[in-house]
C-alpha cells in the first residue's frame, strides 16, 4: 500500500522532483567518471613512471571525493528538505485524515528510496559512459598511445559510488524522519500563510553594512594584486579572510540598500511590476543572504578554476616536451666515460642505444665565471623585490660552458640546425627558459641592446639569438639550466670538465626499453653503492620520468580542477533553483491577488522570468568581479612557467557556466512558472 501511494505521489509530482532527480543524476555520474581513473591505465602503453603517478593521482581523488560527498551529501538534503516543505499541506491533509506520523514518515523513506535508486542506475549508465571520454583525456594528458583502448569499466568506482550515494540517502532519510516527527499539525495546515523573518530593516544600517563590504573587498583586491598569491602567507590569509566577510556583508545589506537605491529612481520604481519584483527578491536575499554569500564564493572558485586550470595545463604541456629532448640522459663526474663505464658494469649500451652523443660542461680556468657576469648587466630588468633573493642566491652560482662543436652535435641528434659563431663571439645558451617566461624575456631584451663579454681580458660580442633548446633531460633545478656559455672550439684548452652528460634515444619500442634501462641502471647503481662506495657518483633520468611527472601535474590540475568545479556549479546552481522554486510554492497567492488586480497571464510571466533572473545574477556578478581580480592574480602566479592564454579560457568557463547555471535558470522559470500560474492559480 505504501509504497504504491509512494510511487503515485513520484509520479504525480514529477515536475517538482524533475530538479531534484536531474541534480541527483549529475552528481552520480560526475562522482563516478572521476573516481573510474584507476582503470584507465588497463587499456595504455604506460611506462612505469606514469603508472606509479597515476596511482598517486588515483589516492588523491579518493580524498577529494570524500570532501565532494560532503558537498553533495549538503546539496541532497537541502533539495530533500525543498521537497518536504512544498508538501507540509499535503502532509497536514494525511494528519487530518487520521495518518499518523510514522506512516508519513514511511511514504517519504519510500519516495526517497524510488527517486534514489532511478537516478544512482541513470547517473553510474551514464558515467560509465562519459568514462570512455576521460580515458582520451588521460592519455592526451600523459602523452600515449591508446592501440590497446577497449571500453572501460571501473567495479571499484561502481561500488564506491553505491556505497557513498547510499551512505548519503541514509542520511537524507533519517533527515526526513526526523524532520516529519517535529511537525504540528497547526502548522502544516498554516504552512502557506508563515512569512520568513526579516533580518536586517534598518536602511542606514544596510548602508553602514554595504560601504564596509566594498572597503574590505577593496582591501582584499589591493593586498592580492601587490603581494600575489605564490605564498600562503599571512598576508594571503588575511586577504581571503577579508574578501569572504566583506562578500557576506555585501549580500546582507544588498537588499536594504538595493531597495532604497531603485526607489530613489520612480520611473524604474513604478514600471510595470518592478516595485512586486524588488520586494520579492529583497524579501529572498534578507533572510538567505549567507547562502546566497556561499554561493557566490563558489561561483568564484568555478570560475577561477576553469579560468586558470585549463591554461596552466596548456602551459605545462609546451614547457615539459622542451624538458625532455631525448629518451635518456645520463650526467657523471669529469674523469667518467658514462658509455664505457655503463659497459664495464654489464649494461648492454649498444642493445638500447638509436642514437647518442656524449660531450662535457667545462669550467673556465683563466677566471672566474658566475651568473653575477651576465645578470649584473641587466638587474634594471629583475623585479625590485626580487633583487635581494637573486644578488644573494643566484649571483654566486657558477657559470659553465661547452664549446660550439658539442652544441650543434646536440641539435644534429634533436634534428635541429646548429649555430656558427665569429671569431671573437658567444652564445647565451638556457633551459630555463620553459618554466620561466620572464627570465627568457630578461634575457632577449639583454641580446637586444648588443652586450660584450669580457673573458681573459679578450672581449667578445654575444650572439644575438638566445639558445633556448634542451641540451639533456632536466627538471629545471641544475645549476646547468639556468645559463650555459657556448663558446668557439679553440677555448676547449682553457677550462677543465666539470661534468660528462651522455644523451641517448633508444631503439625499438621507447616506452618499453627506457622502462627497461632505467631498472637496469638502478640495479647497478644499487650494487655499487653497496659493495664499493667510491664507485663515480652517475645519475640518469629518462624521458618517461619527465613526461609522467608533466602528466601527473597537468592530471592533478586538470581533474581535481574540473572535478571540484563541476560541483561547486552544480550546487550553486541548484541551491539558487530550490531557493526560488520554494519561493514560487510559498507566493502563489501574491500572484493569484495580482491576476485579480488585472494582471495578465503574459506580464505575469515576464515578472517570474525577471525575478529569477535578477536572483540567479547577483552572485554571478559578483564572483565575476572576483574573478577579474583573481584571474589576473593568478596569470601573473603562473608566469613562472608561462602566459595562460586568459581569454580562450574565459570563452570555456562561459560556456561551461552558460550550459549549466544556464540550464538550472531555465528549470527554475519553467518550474516555478508552472507552480504559479498553473496549479497556484487553480487552488485559489
Amino acid at each position: 500500500m505504501y509504497f504504491k501511494l509512494s510511487f503515485r505521489n513520484v509520479r504525480k509530482s514529477f515536475s517538482d522532483y524533475t530538479l531534484y532527480f536531474l541534480t541527483l543524476t549529475f552528481g552520480v555520474c560526475v562522482f563516478y567518471v572521476f573516481n573510474s581513473l584507476e582503470a584507465q591505465k588497463a587499456m595504455m602503453h604506460i611506462s612505469d613512471s606514469a603508472l606509479a603517478i597515476m596511482q598517486s593521482i588515483t589516492k588523491m581523488m579518493n580524498g577529494v571525493s570524500i570532501f565532494i560527498s560532503f558537498i553533495l551529501g549538503f546539496l541532497i538534503i537541502y533539495a530533500n528538505n525543498f521537497l518536504i516543505r512544498r508538501r507540509k499541506r499535503e502532509f497536514g491533509i494525511y494528519m487530518t485524515l487520521g495518518m499518523e506520523k510514522h506512516k508519513i514518515a514511511r511514504i517519504l523513506i519510500m519516495e526517497t528510496f524510488i527517486i534514489g535508486l532511478v537516478s544512482l542506475a541513470a547517473g553510474l549508465l551514464a558515467g560509465i559512459f562519459l568514462s570512455q571520454g576521460l580515458s582520451v583525456v588521460t592519455a592526451k594528458l600523459f602523452e600515449v598511445d591508446m592501440t590497446a583502448y577497449t571500453f572501460v569499466f571501473s567495479l571499484q568506482a561502481f561500488w564506491k559510488t553505491i556505497v557513498y550515494f547510499g551512505i548519503i540517502f541514509a542520511i537524507v532519510i533519517g533527515a526526513s524522519t526526523f524532520a516529519v516527527s517535529k511537525y504540528k499539525l497547526i502548522d502544516l495546515i498554516n504552512s502557506a500563510k508563515q512569512n520568513e523573518k526579516q533580518r536586517l530593516k534598518n536602511p542606514w544600517l544596510t548602508l553602514v553594512l554595504f560601504l564596509l563590504a566594498v572597503i574590505l573587498i577593496g582591501a582584499a583586491y589591493r593586498s592580492v594584486l601587490i603581494y600575489g598569491i605564490m605564498v600562503f602567507d599571512r598576508r594571503l590569509l588575511i586577504a581571503c579572510i577579508l574578501g569572504a566577510v566583506g562578500t557576506v556583508l555585501f549580500f546582507a545589506s544588498l537588499s536594504g540598500f538595493l531597495l532604497s537605491m531603485i526607489q530613489a529612481n520612480k520611473k524604474v520604481y513604478l514600471k510595470g511590476l518592478n516595485m512586486f519584483i524588488l520586494k520579492q527578491i529583497n524579501s529572498r536575499i534578507n533572510t538567505a543572504f549567507i547562502s546566497i554569500s556561499l554561493i557566490c564564493l563558489m561561483l568564484f572558485a568555478t570560475i577561477g578554476i576553469f579560468s586558470t586550470g585549463i591554461g596552466m595545463t596548456n602551459v605545462l604541456n609546451k614547457g615539459y616536451k622542451d624538458a625532455a629532448p631525448f629518451d635518456i640522459t645520463i650526467t657523471g663526474t669529469a674523469d667518467t666515460d658514462l658509455s664505457d663505464y655503463l659497459s664495464s658494469q654489464g649494461l648492454n649500451m649498444e642493445a638500447y642505444t638509436q642514437s647518442s652523443c656524449q660531450y662535457p660542461f667545462y669550467e673556465y680556468q683563466k677566471q672566474k665565471l658566475n651568473l653575477q657576469t651576465v645578470f649584473q648587466n641587466i638587474e634594471d630588468l629583475f623585479p625590485a623585490q626580487d633583487l635581494k633573493m637573486i644578488r644573494d642566491k643566484i649571483y654566486p652560482l657558477p657559470l659553465y660552458y661547452i664549446t660550439q662543436m658539442d652544441y650543434n652535435k646536440i641539435m644534429m641528434l634533436q634534428n635541429k640546425k646548429g649555430i656558427s659563431l665569429a671569431g671573437n663571439q658567444v652564445a647565451l645558451l638556457t633551459q630555463y627558459a620553459w618554466s620561466e617566461a620572464d627570465y627568457q624575456e630578461y634575457l632577449e631584451k639583454y641580446l637586444a641592446r648588443g652586450p660584450r663579454l669580457n673573458l681573459n681580458g679578450t672581449e667578445y660580442t654575444v650572439y644575438p639569438e638566445l639558445l633556448a633548446a634542451g641540451i639533456n633531460n632536466e627538471n629545471g633545478n641544475g645549476d646547468n639550466s639556468i645559463l650555459t656559455l657556448v663558446l668557439p672550439d679553440r677555448l676547449k684548452q682553457d677550462g677543465v670538465v666539470h661534468q660528462n652528460v651522455l644523451c641517448l634515444n633508444c631503439v625499438g619500442d621507447s616506452i618499453a626499453a627506457q622502462d627497461k634501462f632505467m631498472r637496469a641502471f638502478h640495479s647497478i647503481q644499487d650494487a655499487a653503492s653497496s659493495s664499493a662506495p667510491s664507485e663515480p657518483k652517475i645519475t640518469a633520468i629518462s624521458k618517461n620520468e619527465i613526461l609522467a611527472q608533466a602528466g601527473g601535474s597537468k592530471a592533478i590540475i586538470s581533474f581535481v580542477g574540473i572535478y571540484v568545479g563541476l560541483i561547486f556549479l552544480i550546487t550553486s546552481a541548484a541551491v539558487l533553483a530550490l531557493q526560488q522554486l520554494s519561493e514560487a510554492a510559498d507566493n502563489r497567492h501574491r500572484y493569484a491577488i495580482l491576476k485579480k488586480i488585472g494582471a495578465d497571464h503574459k506580464l505575469l510571466s515576464r515578472t517570474i522570468f525577471k525575478q529569477i533572473a535578477v536572483y540567479f545574477l547577483i552572485p554571478l556578478t559578483l564572483a565575476c568581479i572576483h574573478s577579474i581580480v583573481g584571474i589576473k592574480v593568478a596569470n601573473e602566479a603562473v608566469r613562472q612557467v608561462g602566459s595562460i592564454n586568459a581569454a580562450s579560457n574565459i570563452v570555456i568557463t562561459a560556456v561551461a557556466i552558460l550550459l549549466i547555471y544556464g540550464a538550472y535558470f531555465l528549470a527554475t522559470y519553467f518550474g516555478s512558472r508552472n507552480i504559479i500560474l498553473k496549479n497556484g492559480m487553480h487552488d485559489e
